[in-house]
């Protein structure tokens, strides 16, 4: 194992002024109106450094960022990076209660929004946008590299969640740089690549994104909500796309030509996808690759190209860098250079670890080959007339019904059986023949495993994120 994975800067050196040393000009980020090179980029997080400095903060605190200005989260994040403040950014979301307990949790020293930065954002955006900052040598100050620490604790991010107080999971520079350099054997991405950050940068997967551009000298375009990822496309040259199945769906439908606007790869996540959808992309010579990531492990850790078997979907092979290993219950274990540090709370660390080195992920698997299969979360498993049922064993093959495009399965309290499960889905045209739907599954499912009702998804239900919320269906049903 090298400390610089692919021709990644040096693991002690901070990725963002090695692109501004080495490649200056170079764009960072396209956003709605303007294009930031890495030069101009480097000034904003000194910028933004310097103005935190003023206000006494030391190595090691916590900095709570609520805000849904990317630009902004992005260049705080780097700003902490230098500094060792630990960035801390939460959802918007979040009602109040549950952000000020999550705040007290970790100890936030700092609680910030980007409205809470003005001068030192509007003086250095001024400067970006109206100056040349790479005409010469001398307009660059004379960069030089700076120096981190890939050990410390560089983020804590909340684990998801609708209701309580979340986990902080704590992640070091290092396991974020051997994630970046891990997935690029699955998904190659260089200088001239532009990667859409369709993730929100308060989950581990926006965070992705960002770290693997910056390591690679990759462009992040930022996600316009005023226009459609299909006007997107069609106006910016984007070369890698993290979609979910209706997402891809959606895309398709509108009869986008992926491969003709410059997609690549896209990455599918979200734990199911369609064989129709799948198909439809690689016609296109789209590289599409379905993925098993999560927080505790810094995003990926299975990625690879889908196969569909025992009436579900394989999700890649183990990337470099981490361990997957079953138990004899068949749960995900994990460990590697992206497991995190572990959990933070009241200043303190608890290792996510067994007394054996592996973290117990909670999800069930089974090996395909050299790709795993992913058979649903233990916790979501419920029993039926003695019977345990996976949901996503019946949300996988729903998905292999030509008309429909997403689906959840719940459990419904049942008089004789205990528990049933009920079904959510979305169809292609927005129509459901529950009877018709029903007979399908009969030869994939076992009789019990099928569901007691088919619904479509109401219109009150938001399906925005990378994965869909289960909760809010379970108070649905």
């Amino acid at each position: 194992m090298t400390d610089t994975p692919f021709s990644f800067p040096a693991i002690h050196e901070c990725p963002l002024r090695y692109q501004a040393i080495h490649h200056p000009s170079a764009i960072a980020i396209t956003g709605e109106e303007n294009t930031i090179s890495f030069t101009q980029l480097d000034q904003m997080v000194e910028q933004c450094r310097l103005h935190l400095s003023g206000k006494g903060l030391n190595a090691g605190e916590r900095i709570l960022f609520v805000t849904e200005d990317a630009l902004k989260t992005v260049v705080l994040l780097f700003a902490c990076l230098r500094s060792q403040w630990i960035f801390s950014p939460v959802n918007p979301a979040f009602p109040v209660a549950q952000r000020e307990d999550y705040g007290k949790r970790i100890g936030a020293s700092l609680i910030a929004s980007g409205n809470d930065l003005p001068d030192a954002f509007d003086k250095c955006f001024d400067e970006c946008f109206y100056e040349c900052f790479y005409e010469s040598s001398e307009t660059l100050n004379n960069p030089v590299s700076i120096n981190i620490s890939p050990d410390a604790v560089f983020d804590l991010i909340a684990t998801s969640g609708t209701t309580g107080t979340p986990k902080a999971v704590a992640h070091s520079y290092k396991n974020h740089f051997y994630s970046a350099g891990g997935s690029m054997s699955e998904l190659p991405l260089n200088r001239g690549d532009t990667w859409l950050l369709s993730l929100p940068l308060f989950h581990v997967g926006g965070l992705a994104i960002i770290m693997r551009c910056v390591l690679a000298g990759a462009t992040v375009a930022l996600f316009q909500k005023k226009i459609s990822l299909a006007d997107m496309l069609a106006t910016q040259r984007i070369s890698h796309l993290s979609l979910v199945n209706t997402q891809l769906f959606r895309l398709l439908e509108q009869g986008v030509n992926l491969h003709a606007l410059g997609v690549r790869y896209i990455l599918l996540g979200g734990g199911v996808a369609s064989p129709a959808l799948v198909a439809k992309a690689r016609e296109q010579g789209v590289n599409l690759l379905t993925t098993y990531g999560m927080t505790e492990m810094a995003s990926q850790i299975c990625t690879g190209e889908p196969e569909f078997v025992h009436g579900g979907v394989t999700s890649g092979r183990v990337l470099p860098y981490r361990k997957l290993t079953l138990s004899e219950d068949n749960e995900i274990l994990v460990s590697g250079e992206t497991l995190a540090q572990g959990y933070f709370e009241s200043g303190e660390v608890t290792p996510l670890m067994d007394q054996s080195g592996w973290f117990h992920t909670g999800d069930k698997g089974e090996w395909c080959g050299e790709q795993i299969k992913i058979n649903g979360r233990i916790d979501n498993m419920m029993i039926s007339g003695g019977e345990n049922i996976h949901p996503e064993e019946i949300e996988q093959a729903l998905l292999m019904l030509p008309n429909i495009v997403q689906a959840v399965v719940v459990a419904v309290e049942h008089t004789e059986f205990g528990h049933r499960p009920l079904a959510y889905v979305q169809t292609v045209d927005g129509q459901l023949n529950e009877f018709e739907v029903k007979t399908l599954l009969t030869g994939a499912l076992a009789k019990f495993k099928i569901p007691e009702h088919v619904r479509l998804f109401p219109d009150t239900v938001s399906n925005s994120g990378i994965k869909v919320n289960r909760k809010e269906f379970q108070r649905l049903a």
